[in-house]
């Protein structure tokens, strides 16, 4: 197979090539995954369910949906917005991979390669940011539907500009791909698809405990972490013993060593930490300096899995 090159996409054999994201399709994922086929060739596919977030941007921006991933003799498989093994489809190869495009930090259980890889990973806000950026350097102009999804794939990851992993570029690339999209306000759209992501009344605890959970192994241990961000926190906090019993079935199936469950209140800026049983909570205390009552751990001014929640965990755990 030929060596895949981001820098020169022209040059690249882009039959049977798929765009996939993790597990949990957000809308960064589907975003980055619908851009990076649109620039590089391709189509965008998805490793499961969209969440409620997600299904109403793919309405709002008039995008088809992104067909779910299945093996294809002689694939070859460009990821967005991750890199570790734990999030990748089991049908997925290691020789099918041929880029990478992400804003994660390689920790625990990477996808490694025998060969080299086209691999760009930035500190960025969103992977839709990298790839808005890719677009610009190489003289090319999204579609408005792709442009759209894009836009939502920023909003959602840097909750519209108000989260930690926020940095300088996601705000500029963000008002350009609205003006390419046609969208005139774009904190009334970020804030259209944070209501749509928070209304879960209707949507099985099984279902919200799942709807954005990755899996991590650090030292030896396996922990499950999901988070469920909403502006309706109380919804949620009041199914506790609800989420208690699913988190129970989902620690023995997967065989975790701990499993958490955030309720990221996005409005007051605070997560609910839903802490199953006490080997939870000591990981926890010792992580958040903070102590576990009737299975809560309320943690101010803490919404970031990826920068706040996971990154102390990892340290307790590695040391």
């Amino acid at each position: 197979m030929s060596f895949f090159d981001l820098e020169t996409p022209e040059n690249n054999e882009t039959d049977n090539l798929v765009w996939l994201g993790h597990l949990s399709p957000d809308s960064d994922t589907i975003g980055s995954a619908i851009g990076a086929a649109e620039l590089f060739g391709g189509e965008p596919r998805r490793a499961g369910e969209l969440n409620k977030e997600t299904a109403f941007v793919m309405d709002y921006c008039g995008a088809p949906l992104p067909k779910m991933i299945e093996k294809v003799e002689g694939q070859k498989v460009g990821l967005v917005d991750f890199n570790q093994k734990t999030q990748l489809h089991k049908i997925v190869d290691n020789n099918d991979i041929v880029a990478i495009i992400d804003h994660h930090a390689i920790q625990d259980q990477p996808i490694t390669f025998n060969t080299a890889m086209s691999v760009d990973i930035r500190p960025w806000g969103s992977a839709a940011t990298i790839l808005a950026d890719r677009f610009e350097k190489m003289g090319k102009q999204p579609s408005k539907a792709t442009a759209c999804v894009m836009l939502a794939g920023i909003l959602s990851d840097t909750l519209i500009f108000e989260s930690p992993t926020t940095c300088a570029q996601d705000k500029p690339f963000a008002e350009k791909l609205a003006a390419y999209a046609g969208i005139e306000d774009l904190y009334a759209f970020g804030n259209a698809m944070m209501e749509a992501k928070s209304d879960l009344a209707d949507v099985s605890t099984y279902d919200v405990l799942k709807g954005d959970f990755k899996h991590y192994e650090i030292n030896g241990k396996k922990v499950g972490y999901g988070v469920a961000e909403t502006l309706k926190p109380q919804q949620l906090i009041e199914r506790q013993a609800e989420f208690l019993a699913e988190m129970e079935g989902e620690k023995a199936k997967q065989g975790l060593d701990f499993i958490f469950f955030a309720i990221v209140d996005t409005k007051n800026k605070e997560t609910h930490l839903v802490i199953y049983s006490g080997a939870e909570a000591e990981l926890a205390g010792t992580a958040y300096g903070a102590s576990a009552e009737n299975n809560w751990m309320v943690l101010p001014g803490l919404i970031s899995r990826k920068k706040q929640l996971m990154p102390v965990i990892q340290e307790v755990l590695s040391a």
